[in-house]
């Protein structure tokens, strides 16, 4: 079809809208459709920044939405300390009392429960730390990366290593990884999976790059990121927070829009941003390159 009919379609679809600025945005939207034919699968409920459209791209069955990009420091052996002096307040990584409640403000109940040793009624949860056996959290030795840290964990895993090790996670800030909902995981829908790879673009300065899903979290939000995926994409999340560096800042809004591709993990094969980038690159290609992800980006929303 030339472009004289196409277009003439896309005004008679736009014919109701009164405001210029609405009508120029009718129009891109309509042609942008046009030109990159995906499909709502569903609408995930964002807590934060409300709903948020999954599509599904039939050819290459890639999933693609746009959201936010919070910060995830999961897996860095600089991500929580005992005395909280982490990359990440303590408290994104625990849960307190007998119901393993998650708290804001959990430090009065943490620092009763280190004075116990951990072992004694003041119940602490680590879901972002290793724990021995007895559920005591694990603390970095002499010849570990960040010695008298906890060892921060990610669901996904190096191979080959102790589960219970800082050799074992993904180091946040080194390689870049997203995170999914946990029940995205669990139940297997829409598709991506821990392993899984994906390619994240963000709007506001046209920076791309590759990443792994290497983390799962809340049900309710949908864009995390970690610290090298944020780095990547040109945002430093670094900040004091009462004289203590903390990864923080992340990117707001709907900026960045995310390709990720059910099915394509590598089992055995050890991550980092250099096997990330061989194992994506070519899923970008076959999705239709860079510039069929920036004509999508219109049809994902803002």
């Amino acid at each position: 079809m030339n472009a004289g009919p196409r277009l003439l379609r896309h005004r008679l679809s736009c014919a109701g809208v009164s405001s210029v600025t609405a009508l120029l945005l009718c129009l891109l939207t309509t042609a942008a459709t046009a030109q990159c034919p995906l499909t709502q699968e569903s609408t995930f409920a964002h807590a934060e920044i409300g709903p948020v459209k999954v599509f599904r791209d039939t050819p290459s069955n890639a999933i693609a939405f746009a959201s936010q990009m919070q910060v995830n420091t999961d897996g860095a052996p600089d991500s929580y300390h005992p005395d909280d002096i982490g990359i990440t307040h303590i408290c994104n990584g625990v849960s307190v009392g007998p119901a393993c409640t998650w708290k804001a403000q959990c430090l009065p109940e943490f620092r009763q429960a280190r004075a116990e040793g951990f072992r004694g009624p003041q119940k602490i949860c680590f879901f972002a730390m290793a724990t021995d056996a007895a559920g005591v959290p694990i603390i970095q030795g002499a010849t570990d990366p960040r010695p008298g840290y906890f060892v921060s964990t990610t669901a996904l895993k190096q191979p080959g290593q102790n589960p219970r090790t800082p050799q074992a996670q993904l180091d946040s800030n080194t390689v870049p990884f997203a995170v999914i909902p946990g029940t995205w995981q669990s139940s297997g829908r829409p598709g991506p999976r821990l392993g899984d790879f994906g390619v994240a673009w963000r709007r506001s300065n046209g920076k791309l790059a590759t990443f792994v899903v290497g983390d799962t979290g809340p049900r309710s939000k949908l864009g995390e990121g970690s610290v090298a995926l944020h780095q990547a994409l040109g945002n430093d999340p670094f900040m004091d927070r009462f004289g203590v560096r903390r990864a923080r800042k992340g990117i707001g809004g709907r900026d960045v829009v995310y390709l990720l591709f059910p099915g394509s993990a590598r089992a055995g094969e050890s991550i980092d941003a250099a096997a990330i980038e061989r194992a994506a690159a070519p899923l970008l290609e076959g999705f239709g390159g860079v510039e069929r992800l920036k004509s999508c980006s219109a049809v994902l929303g803002n």
